[in-house]
């Protein structure tokens, strides 16, 4: 069973996993299970990277499965300060889908918290 499938939203996760199976990662059409081992950490791009970096980073969209035991990973989100401009990509300058409606990058964060993790932050946010 898939406990959850996602592109990562963010710029770069960082994540280990344990020595702990049960990540996949869409690759050409297809899943692939991501080999876990211990002492080692996993690079991902998110989709404001491939904003970002005009399309040359691409999001890696993955899925935990159930793997009938607890399964632990430690995710650490790089992304960019509070009040960083991702209305235009690095490389190019050109707008960005995100910067139609987020100039900065804490506003658009902490949207996409409140729809990820409802339950993470208040209403009282942004202030």
């Amino acid at each position: 069973a898939v406990v959850s499938t996602q592109s990562t939203g963010t710029t770069v996760t960082l994540l280990t996993t344990y020595n702990n199976g049960g990540l996949q990662a869409m690759y050409k059409g297809e899943w692939h299970d991501v080999p876990s081992l211990l002492g080692s950490i996993l690079m991902m791009s998110g989709s404001l990277m491939h904003e970002l970096t005009d399309g040359q980073l691409p999001p890696l969209r993955h899925r935990v499965i159930d793997i009938k035991r607890d399964r632990f990973s430690l995710p650490f989100f790089l992304n960019p300060s509070f009040h960083s401009d991702i209305s235009k990509t690095w490389t190019s300058g050109k707008e960005t889908e995100t910067g139609r409606s987020f100039k900065t990058f804490g506003p658009w964060q902490v949207t996409q918290l409140h729809r990820d993790e409802p339950l993470l932050l208040n209403s009282t946010s942004l202030f």
